[in-house]
């Protein structure tokens, strides 16, 4: 009977110890697969980031002036850009144009209910380049606001002198001209720049 019942309990140990190593060696497995898996996955990747601080006082532009595309023509004529959030362009002498129609925005920092005189400082008249030295000019520069009141004192400043409204001091100004297109204007692109100064008081 003794003998019988320590050979039962070896068997019953047998199976046991052979499942339990069995599990073992899966479970490492397991672990190793997964470890190996997280490894080939696992990579990093970087962005830089870029901000500019306005410091109060300061202007900067946020869009150039685009007068689109212009068809040759026999006869002078002008595109008139009366600027704003939403320009328009109007053409004299048959001239036909398509396409941008944009007016140059710029963007003040200041504080509310400060005094900004704004002028542009090419004379009144901007010269655009184009191709073997071929040239036109836009004068006539009309400008429109936002969140500015117009007020006395402009004292030079073509552009006028504006209190400013908007609570956080910032306020926006578009520039618009009339563009002189000549006889057969040379085909091509054209390209000038006009300047803009403000003073603050």
């Amino acid at each position: 009977m003794g003998p019988e019942i320590i050979h039962q309990l070896g068997l019953g140990e047998r199976p046991c110890r052979t499942a339990c190593a069995g599990l073992t060696a899966l479970a490492l497995a397991l672990l190793s697969a997964a470890a190996h898996a997280q490894a080939v996955e696992s990579d990093t990747a970087s962005a830089q980031i870029q901000t500019v601080i306005q410091t109060p006082g300061s202007i900067d532009k946020t869009a150039d002036m685009d007068f689109g595309s212009i068809a040759q023509s026999s006869n002078t004529g002008t595109v008139v850009l009366a600027p704003g959030a939403t320009a328009t362009c109007t053409t004299t002498g048959g001239l036909i144009r398509t396409g941008v129609c944009r007016a140059a925005r710029f963007s003040i920092f200041g504080r509310r209910n400060w005094k900004v005189r704004i002028r542009e400082n090419n004379g009144g008249i901007v010269t655009l380049n184009g191709p073997a030295g071929a040239t036109m000019t836009m004068n006539t520069i009309t400008i429109a606001t936002a969140d500015m009141t117009p007020v006395n004192g402009a004292n030079g400043w073509n552009l006028g002198r504006y209190n400013i409204d908007n609570n956080s001091g910032v306020t926006e100004f578009w520039l618009g001209g009339t563009l002189n297109v000549g006889v057969a204007q040379t085909p091509g692109v054209y390209t000038g720049t006009v300047v803009v100064q403000i003073q603050f008081n």
